[in-house]
Formats: structure tokens, C-alpha cells, sequence
């Protein structure tokens, strides 16, 4: 049951409109999927950030640390933290590339063996947790919604 709490100070000020309100819903729906999302990662040994890194390895090969960093939407001194996590534990290397001045990830064979269970149980996770919630059609449009708003920006 809610406490009825008072009114915030903030709503005398600038009234919490339907846009406000959309965007907060998006933070706590963020947060909440986050909080679930990373417990499940957790079983693994990863994290949100670790997953995104041996995925995109699996994906594409060996990359130099920029192209995984573009591709995941993480700084380069972020990934480089993600990386000596990863190689701590096993999961994926460094190397000499082409170029010796600049060195490249991949997947170790530790990290080939685990990553492919785990995009699959996790993606059924995934699928489970928003069918549980949307329909195919909520889906769409939810997609639809999401993009429009991104795009506009």
C-alpha cells in the first residue's frame, strides 16, 4: 500500500507533465530491468558491460580495442578496464594484431566454450521477461515508440 506523501515542492514550481512522467517511467523500467538483468548475468561470473564485450567478440573475431569500444558505447578507458577483468579471468586475451603498436582482443577458449550457452539461455531469459509483461503487438509498438523518440533527440 502507498503512503500518501506530500506534495513535492518541485510540482509547485514545474508542474510533473505527462512528458515528465513518461520520462521517468523509462528511468524506473531502466533500473528495474537492469537490476533483474545483471542478477541473471550474475550466474556466469559477467556483468551487462563483460556480456556486451564477449558477445561482440563472438560476433566478430578479434577487435582492436576501439572498434569494441564503438561497439559497445563505452569509452576506450572503460573497455580497458572490461578487458583486464576479462583476461583476469580467463575469458578473453590480448594479442599482437597487424599492427604490434596496438594490441587486439579475442575470446580465449574458456570464453568460446561459455559465451555461446550463455547468449542462449540468456536471450531466452530476455524473450521470457518481456513476453511475460507485452504481447508481440506491445512489443511493436514499444520499439516503434522508443525509436521515434531516440530519433529525436
Amino acid at each position: 500500500m502507498k503512503k500518501n506523501l506530500p506534495e513535492r515542492k518541485s510540482s509547485r514550481i514545474y508542474p510533473l507533465t505527462d512528458s515528465i512522467q513518461a520520462y521517468l517511467e523509462i528511468r524506473k523500467t531502466h533500473d528495474t530491468i537492469h537490476r533483474h538483468v545483471s542478477k541473471e548475468l550474475a550466474q556466469w561470473g559477467l556483468s551487462i558491460p563483460k556480456y556486451g564485450v564477449m558477445m561482440r567478440l563472438y560476433d566478430h573475431g578479434a577487435l582492436y580495442l576501439t572498434e569494441l569500444s564503438n561497439l559497445i558505447f563505452r569509452g576506450n578507458s572503460n573497455i580497458t578496464t572490461l578487458i583486464t577483468r576479462l583476461e583476469r579471468d580467463g575469458l578473453v586475451e590480448r594479442f599482437n594484431g597487424e599492427d604490434r603498436r596496438v594490441k587486439k582482443i579475442r575470446l580465449t577458449v574458456k570464453g568460446q566454450a561459455l559465451i555461446p550457452k550463455v547468449i542462449s539461455e540468456y536471450r531466452a531469459f530476455l524473450d521470457q521477461m518481456m513476453t511475460k509483461a507485452l504481447s508481440g503487438k506491445n512489443h511493436r509498438d514499444l520499439i516503434k515508440a522508443l525509436i521515434q523518440l531516440r530519433e529525436s533527440i
